[in-house]
């Protein structure tokens, strides 16, 4: 049972006591505004964890009473100057917000709402260091997130990590990586092709084309149905669409000319006079009324006009990502927003899944280069060698097996076939099966037989597989091959061939693909799932949040890192608390294996413990 005694939240409380004074000399920049609208002082709290798992005061209560968040304050310091206004802590705003995210509040209104109560706010008014006569709202919260921005909060997050890192609940050895869409808070309208440059579209000949247009159903009105609206549109400019996609037209105009009953608005005579028709209308008693407009600016000259194509949405950073149904996953879905990847360290003796890095970007981004920007992340502020990086197949690439590779990792990501032909003819042709083990001369697949590291290649052996089949005539390609006369017999393990990974670097790994090792660990992929589902579904941030821009998202996704973190780890705590407290009262044999760290399968312990 001393197994897991270390993460009791006892011995956890008293290991912080040394973490958080260390952290404290580190970040030690004084803050240069002396006079703040509210105070954060760390305070050691005493925290009951109830026999049903709930925490007295809930998880805010229990995050505030272990971790000092001063060191907030010194990351944010340059930010701020002694001549600004008055602000509020910066540890005050970060830790509301914070609570709002573990309490899940599902907007900062309600939450807002509560914390002006006298009595349901009192807790996070006493933890914040705020008093009811400065009660942020909801733009201090908004402007505080934009000065702090992704890179800050990504510090903290990290700061974070390395504190469960001292606690030896985050060890790096296998990091699983995936990434999950959420949406912008953006209407989709229907261009995948959108830049900045249709934000302001020149147009020159509008005014011309709208005064040819009302000259001609004035000539001609005996012909023409004035009732009918005409529409001026222009070719779409943008540089950016496909060669093999048409050209689409954009709609400037849209106008009709109609009878005039009463006297002109003051809206339609400056219309009439600035395409220059007031004087033709006026003496047929007709009027020009605009039904739809895009245009965004006229030039002083009135020589040119200057559009906002309507097919742009108010997000222009977001873009679409496909991404299996979750109601059928027969079908595709399409999500307008962005892109979170996640890396998630896995603990399997602890059964514990905890972020160690997060990146966000476009939806339609390629998500499988960021495996190197995270592992670069990670690295940069933890001395950590991760054994074992698991990803899916949009990692395929060989950019990052010599990444992951060179930096002592073992790459486990599934294989791009890529258009390759894997019919069984083909295979036999080529030499090798789709998990890159060679065929023997006489048509058999062989076997692995282990991996040279000192010279990065796979040996491969026939076993004399064709000695123990019934009918080696049936099963065997090349039916012309003598079994009898194969030297290969003669050998050990019969036939021996190896194979180097830089002969083929994504299909042989040093856990050779199909085999009960390499899928085994391939198990452990659903981790990073399974954070991503958490952060949507169980703690609800990004499942529709209200973002309009890129800055925002990125912002978002370092929050959201930083309260699943936070959340799993102390869940993690309390339920060993629970389990040490109810062992405690009732001596049951079955809680005491509940309380032992789980066995790691051999192969794998020996991986993650090499040097």
């Amino acid at each position: 049972m001393a197994s897991l005694r270390r993460f009791d939240i006892g011995s956890i409380s008293r290991k912080l006591n040394g973490i958080n004074a260390r952290i404290s000399v580190a970040n030690s920049i004084p803050f240069p505004c002396l006079n703040l609208l509210s105070s954060y002082q760390f305070k050691k709290r005493f925290v009951k964890v109830l026999p049903n798992g709930d925490v007295q005061g809930g998880f805010s209560r229990m995050i505030i009473s272990l971790i000092d968040f001063s060191f907030v304050r010194s990351l944010t310091a340059h930010l701020y100057t002694m001549k600004s206004p008055p602000p509020y802590d910066p540890v005050s705003l970060f830790l509301l917000e914070l609570f709002r995210y573990i309490d899940q509040y599902p907007n900062m209104d309600r939450f807002l709402k509560d914390l002006r109560d006298k009595d349901k706010g009192r807790a996070y008014r006493t933890y914040a260091g705020i008093d009811m006569n400065h009660i942020p709202t909801k733009g201090t919260f908004s402007h505080f997130k934009l000065r702090l921005g992704e890179g800050l909060y990504n510090e903290i997050f990290h700061i974070l990590v390395d504190i469960f890192h001292q606690l030896e609940m985050i060890t790096f050895d296998i990091i699983a990586h995936d990434g999950t869409l959420f949406p912008t808070r953006a209407r989709y309208k229907g261009c995948t092709c959108f830049s900045g440059q249709c934000e302001r579209i020149e147009a020159n000949d509008v005014i011309d084309r709208v005064k040819k247009q009302v000259f001609y159903r004035l000539n001609n009105l005996a012909k023409v149905d004035l009732e009918k609206p005409f529409k001026i549109k222009i070719d779409c400019p943008c540089d950016t669409l496909p060669e093999k996609v048409k050209r689409p037209r954009i709609e400037a105009l849209v106008m009709k000319i109609s009878v005039m009953d009463d006297a002109m608005s003051q809206n339609q005579i400056h219309t009439a006079m600035l395409f220059g028709v007031k004087e033709q209308l006026d003496k047929q008693g007709l009027c020009l009324n605009t039904i739809r407009t895009n245009i965004a600016e006229l030039a002083p000259d009135l020589d040119r006009i200057i559009l906002r194509c309507p097919k742009i949405p108010t997000d222009t950073d977001a873009r679409i990502g496909v991404r299996n149904d979750p109601k059928n996953s027969a079908r595709k879905q399409k999500i307008f927003g962005y892109n979170m990847v996640l890396s998630t360290s896995v603990e399997l003796d602890l059964k514990l899944e905890l972020p160690v890095g997060v990146v966000n970007m476009a939806g339609n981004g390629k998500e499988g280069e960021k495996i190197i920007t995270l592992g670069q992340q990670t690295r940069s502020h933890h001395d950590c060698r991760p054994k074992i990086d698991i990803a899916d197949a949009k990692y395929d690439n060989t950019e990052n097996y010599t990444f992951l590779r060179d930096n002592g990792s073992i790459p486990i990501i599934d294989y791009n076939a890529r258009r390759e032909n894997l019919t069984a003819k083909a295979l036999r042709e080529r030499g090798y099966d789709r998990n890159g083990w060679p065929y023997a001369p006489c048509g058999m697949p062989t076997r692995t037989n282990g991996f040279d590291a000192a010279r990065q290649r796979l040996t491969f052996c026939c076993m004399k597989q064709c000695l123990k089949l019934k009918a080696p005539g049936i099963r065997i390609l090349d039916k012309a091959y003598d079994i009898k006369a194969c030297n290969h017999l003669k050998k050990t393990c019969g036939y021996t061939t190896h194979s180097f990974i830089h002969q083929h670097p994504r299909l042989l790994n040093e856990i050779p693909r199909g085999t009960r090792l390499y899928n085994e660990i391939k198990r452990c992929r659903s981790a990073s799932e399974r954070s991503n589902s958490t952060v949507k579904e169980t703690l609800n941030i990004l499942e529709k949040p209200i973002v309009y821009n890129k800055v925002r998202a990125d912002i978002l996704v370092q929050i959201a890192t930083i309260v699943l973190l936070l959340y799993r780890a102390f869940a993690f705590i309390v339920k060993i608390s629970m389990l040490f407290m109810k062992y405690r009262e009732t001596q049951d044999p079955d809680i005491a294996k509940k309380l032992q760290a789980f066995e790691v399968p051999k192969a794998i312990r020996n991986i993650i413990q090499r040097e």
